[in-house]
């Protein structure tokens, strides 16, 4: 079989007005906000000069606007729903501090990662949509925007990264992801034998340049 070599790069949308509020947005379909949109601008300076064979994103507003704002104008872009947030089921829209005493958030946190959200999914259930994805993208320089929760899974997916519940914090993650942000993998060959490996996670040095710089 002939090696078909990836480069992926995967993006976080940009920040919403749920995120400063630090309410849980999964699958709610919420607007990338203001700061979203100037993080995005920084990342198009960033991404200038970068050629992708292809471009796809979440179906949610916020990371497909996102891309809209940071790839050439006229970039086509492949919408997929497998790359969408974690649905937190019937925690949507609410903040860890309003559910620190409900039974159903208290059983979920004993683990998030196998068991999924009242009415929602698991993080197992991410990372395993975000890989089926991922192996079934050919090979060739390839940008994806999509949410904090997912592209974690799918590096926990891949790696078998610990996934162990933080007290405080909705997700089982002790590393944060950066609105904006690129995290980069490479993939050389494709199906089972597929060799992945992380190249940059959490990229975000467009955000730390003063502004005009």
């Amino acid at each position: 079989m002939t090696e078909e070599r990836l480069h992926l790069t995967l993006v976080r949308h940009g920040a919403t007005d749920w995120n400063g509020a630090g309410r849980w947005q999964g699958w709610s379909d919420t607007p990338l906000g203001a700061v979203g949109a100037e993080q995005a601008a920084r990342l198009r300076s960033r991404l200038t000069g970068r050629a992708f064979d292809r471009a796809f994103s979440s179906d949610l507003a916020r990371a497909a606007r996102t891309a809209e704002l940071s790839l050439p104008a006229g970039t086509p872009l492949t919408l997929d729903v497998r790359l969408r947030e974690l649905h937190f089921g019937v925690f949507e829209g609410v903040t860890t501090d309003e559910v620190l005493h409900d039974a159903g958030y208290a059983q979920w946190q004993l683990d998030p990662w196998g068991s999924p959200a009242p009415g929602g999914e698991s993080l197992a259930q991410v990372g395993a949509r975000l890989r089926d994805w991922a192996e079934e993208v050919p090979g060739g320089r390839v940008i994806a925007f999509t949410h904090g929760a997912a592209i974690r899974a799918l590096l926990c997916d891949l790696f078998g990264w610990p996934a162990d519940p933080q007290p405080g914090y909705v997700l089982p993650f002790p590393y944060q992801l950066s609105h904006t942000s690129l995290t980069t993998l490479t993939r050389a060959g494709r199906g089972p034998g597929a060799r992945w490996a992380l190249v940059t996670y959490n990229d975000h040095a467009h955000l730390e340049e003063p502004v005009g710089g």
